[in-house]
């Protein structure tokens, strides 16, 4: 069980001279819901961070995996949380689009907020959980 780092931290858009986020009640519920599951993941922390894709139409979150001895990214997923409904998998790109083949690593789904967190906590500690498989495959 990880507990020296926090999982799924806001990332400050002030840094970036951007207005900062302003997060629904139904978005800080899923948010909240997500991070309590993710305490109790069995899994190596990995950086993670909460913010908007570049069109604002979502709660982002996302996870990269890094291969530290070769400083490199192995791999990123996101969520993108819609209120009612999620759409998760493989990242394609720095604006956090998905990617457009989706494979196992594939999760939509619709449901209450805190039902919707526990189907992304539980989608990504599967994710974080195997090996990282190359893009190519």
């Amino acid at each position: 069980m990880h507990t020296d780092n926090t999982w799924f931290e806001v990332e400050d858009p002030e840094e970036y001279g951007e207005e900062p986020w302003d997060f629904d009640e139904t978005e800080l519920a899923f948010l909240e819901a997500l991070r309590a599951r993710a305490a109790d993941w069995r899994v190596p922390w990995t950086p993670s961070q909460v913010g908007r894709p570049e069109d604002d139409s979502s709660l982002l979150v996302h996870v990269t995996l890094v291969d530290e001895a070769r400083r490199a990214v192995r791999g990123e997923w996101a969520v993108h949380f819609h209120g009612t409904h999620v759409r998760a998998g493989r990242v394609c790109d720095q604006l956090f689009n998905l990617h457009p083949s989706p494979d196992r690593d594939f999760l939509q789904a619709s449901g209450t907020a805190e039902d919707l967190a526990r189907r992304c906590a539980d989608w990504f500690e599967e994710v974080l959980g195997r090996p990282v498989r190359p893009w190519n495959s």
